[in-house]
């Protein structure tokens, strides 16, 4: 009779809307019900085992009670419980050998339909977890590459992760996939954990909530007096520091200066193009990478893709951060030099902390805002069965990105680990004033120095790739991947790129020689960088030589472009449709993998692997994440450069107001790079008095001229 009414209960329940009359159940309603029942009754349960742990106090007995009444009830097939085991994971080999080791089951079925069953108990409250099962047949992970089985889990929110493990383990709670599995971690989810903010969630808030309240008001202000006021009363307004102020927080104003795709004469060409071009090969690389983080039910054809010719296309990925360095290098190089020119060769102890001081404020606010984004509001941003799967590290380990040496930060123990980058690059740029103070005043000693550095860079590559990882087995991307001495050879190749600029004021001769020699150039440049991208090798001899190899190929392409040789490829890379991404690269690189974790940790289903699906997902990541990318840029980054100007003091050699048409900026750090010839510039004085302010990062002379400005 139990079971009888187990089954009318079940039906009105979890098929409220069926067209069949009450009490009248199909044939194969019966059937399946009939099915779950045996399947609870049948299921393989270690009694002695079970019972032992709950002597022995190593179960909670609030969970062993509720673990037990839970088995009963599904035996006696009450719905409550039979939809509990409906929303867990089972072991039905299908595609086994294909590499669908998985199954997690229903999670909104376990936690949102469970609760509404009327016949469950009042104290019995369903929780999802996940259980990683060891003892993978070796022959199927070396096919598929795939080392636990993946199962979900709908158990009472009595028990803990280390109850789940237990009782799992001895067949009580879920079914057990083999015998001989031992179920390894354990992941449940509680909803009372996101029942309500955290105090850090609400400071978090509060600080968006003031940040997009300052730019409301700083956006009306601009619309207010533009149009209430004439131009000559504007100028009072836009000149006063309240003025400049609102006007860095003006969404008009930052989003005009995004847009703006205005190209002045004399900026290094190509720059743009291959900011963009390299975050969108990143953005591609971790598409697959952190789908890997979540269930796919094909592993194996995923394994087979890495075989396929063109699969380089994402294993050679991260050489694109190689071209960050390489950029980075070059225009602080480029920069430093005309400043020392401009300085009569004077960098004193006040340069050096502004120098320090103005890439800190310019990289820091809108990374220190996205972590704060990342650290406290995540865990609120979705739900799913892979949602616990991934912590952010933050909670302890923010502190060493703020202070850029989060690289040296491995082990699990990082915050924000894709910015292990910005680490590397500060500090590389913190030892560069040094190097080219050097090269400046003695070039010889300066060029054999960084030569040395970037010989020394290419050898403890290889030799740490060859005894620690390959001999000691040391892992990779801590030992070799991250570190800031293994990267030093981009950033050499861009500081001498820099520097060969600044000393051939980017001109070459007009001679036949100089043709032949600038195609012999293309060739072994583009020979160069499809040799290093196409081969992909951990050998300790492609170790030593890849990453600097593929950097000077693109140093040629920027020298060969900026020179005038670059033909169709210039006019490639100077398209002026690159030029709002490019502003946007540094924020789109910083935000595009919370989009990725938020989207793949919410998934409810599992992923199938195809080329296909991977090219949709990077199109759509790219677009979120320049979308967001310029919403961060619009908060945080564009008013934090216009508030610069306000704090700090200009720096000698650098004076914005005479750079009226011939600036462009530093790939990270938005630095004004002087183009122009210094004696046209002083033939080309421009009056103080002519210059409108119009907002961070733009000013505009009385000819209407107007500089451009682009980040990362």
């Amino acid at each position: 009779m139990t079971t009888g009414v187990g089954f009318v209960v079940a039906l009105l329940s979890l098929a409220c809307c069926s067209t069949t009359v009450a009490g009248q159940f199909s044939a194969s309603f019966w059937e399946t019900w009939g099915y779950y029942i045996q399947l609870a009754s049948t299921k393989p349960i270690d009694w002695n085992a079970t019972i032992g742990l709950q002597d022995s106090g190593q179960v909670q007995e609030s969970c062993y009670d509720q673990s037990v009444q839970l088995h009963t009830d599904m035996v006696t097939g009450k719905s409550y419980a039979i939809q509990m085991l409906d929303s867990s994971g089972k072991f039905n080999p299908t595609g086994l050998f294909e590499g669908q080791l998985n199954d997690v089951g229903s999670f909104k079925g376990c936690r949102d339909r469970v609760k509404d069953a009327p016949d469950i108990p009042a104290d019995m409250k369903p929780m999802y977890c996940i259980v990683l099962w060891g003892g993978i047949p070796p022959e199927l992970t070396e096919t598929t590459g795939v080392q636990v089985f993946t199962q979900g889990l709908c158990v009472p929110n009595t028990c803990n992760d280390s109850d789940v493990r237990l009782l799992t383990g001895t067949g009580l709670l879920g079914i057990k996939p083999m015998p001989s599995w031992i179920p390894g971690v354990v992941l449940c989810q509680r909803e009372e954990e996101y029942a309500s903010y955290s105090v850090a969630a609400i400071v978090a808030i509060t600080i968006v909530s003031v940040i997009l309240l300052i730019l409301f008001i700083s956006t009306l202000y601009e619309l207010f007096i533009n149009v209430c006021f004439s131009e000559e009363r504007m100028k009072s307004f836009t000149s006063s520091k309240t003025g400049r102020f609102f006007l860095s927080f003006s969404v008009y104003s930052n989003t005009k200066k995004v847009f703006n795709t205005y190209q002045p004469p004399g900026q290094l060409p190509a720059l743009h193009g291959i900011r963009v071009i390299s975050t969108l090969w990143i953005i591609y690389g971790h598409t697959d990478s952190f789908a890997s983080a979540s269930a796919t039910i094909n592993n194996r054809e995923k394994v087979e893709f890495y075989s396929e010719w063109w699969a380089f296309i994402r294993l050679s990925m991260d050489k694109s951060v190689d071209t960050f360095l390489l950029l980075s290098a070059l225009l602080v190089s480029y920069l430093f030099m005309k400043q020392l020119k401009k300085n009569g060769g004077s960098f004193t102890g006040k340069d050096l902390l502004l120098h320090y001081l103005h890439r800190y404020w310019r990289l820091t606010p809108v990374y220190a805002f996205l972590i704060m984004i990342y650290a406290c509001l995540l865990d609120y941003m979705g739900t799913g069965p892979a949602w616990k799967n991934f912590g952010t590290g933050c909670d302890t380990y923010f502190w060493p990105n703020l202070l850029y040496i989060n690289n040296w930060f491995g082990g699990g123990l990082e915050c924000f680990g894709w910015a292990w980058y910005l680490g590397v690059d500060m500090q590389l740029y913190v030892i560069a004033p040094g190097l080219l103070i050097l090269l400046y005043k003695k070039p010889k000693l300066g060029l054999a120095l960084m030569i040395t550095l970037l010989t020394g860079s290419m050898v403890a590559s290889g030799l740490i790739q060859h005894f620690l990882v390959k001999m000691l087995g040391q892992e990779y991307f801590t030992t070799v991947y991250t570190v800031t001495f293994t990267r030093m050879g981009p950033y050499m190749v861009g500081l001498l790129l820099g520097y060969i600029l600044f000393k051939t004021d980017r001109k070459v001769p007009n001679t036949r020689r100089t043709k032949v020699l600038m195609l012999l150039g293309w060739v072994l440049a583009s020979s160069t960088a499809l040799l290093f991208v196409v081969l992909v090798d951990q050998s300790p001899a492609f170790v030593t030589f890849d990453r600097t190899m593929f950097s000077c190929a693109v140093a040629w392409v920027v020298f060969a472009c900026s020179v005038g040789y670059g033909g169709i490829i210039t006019e490639f890379l100077s398209w002026s449709g690159w030029v709002p991404l490019s502003r946007l690269t540094y924020t789109a690189y910083l935000v595009h993998p919370i989009i990725m974790h938020v989207y793949v940790m919410s998934l409810k289903a599992l992923l199938f692997y195809s080329a296909t699906n991977w090219w949709f997902y990077f199109i759509a990541y790219s677009f979120m994440a320049f979308l967001c990318g310029f919403v961060a840029s619009i908060m945080v980054e564009f008013p934090f450069f216009g508030l610069e100007k306000l704090i700090f003091p200009q720096r000698r050699g650098r004076d914005r107001s005479k750079a009226s048409n011939h600036v462009t900026s530093e790939a990270h750090d938005n630095q004004d790079l002087e183009l122009e010839e210094f004696g046209r510039l002083r033939d080309h004085q421009v009056d103080h008095n002519d210059v409108k302010i119009k907002g961070p990062m733009e000013i505009t002379d009385s000819q209407g001229h107007q500089p451009t400005n682009t980040c990362i």
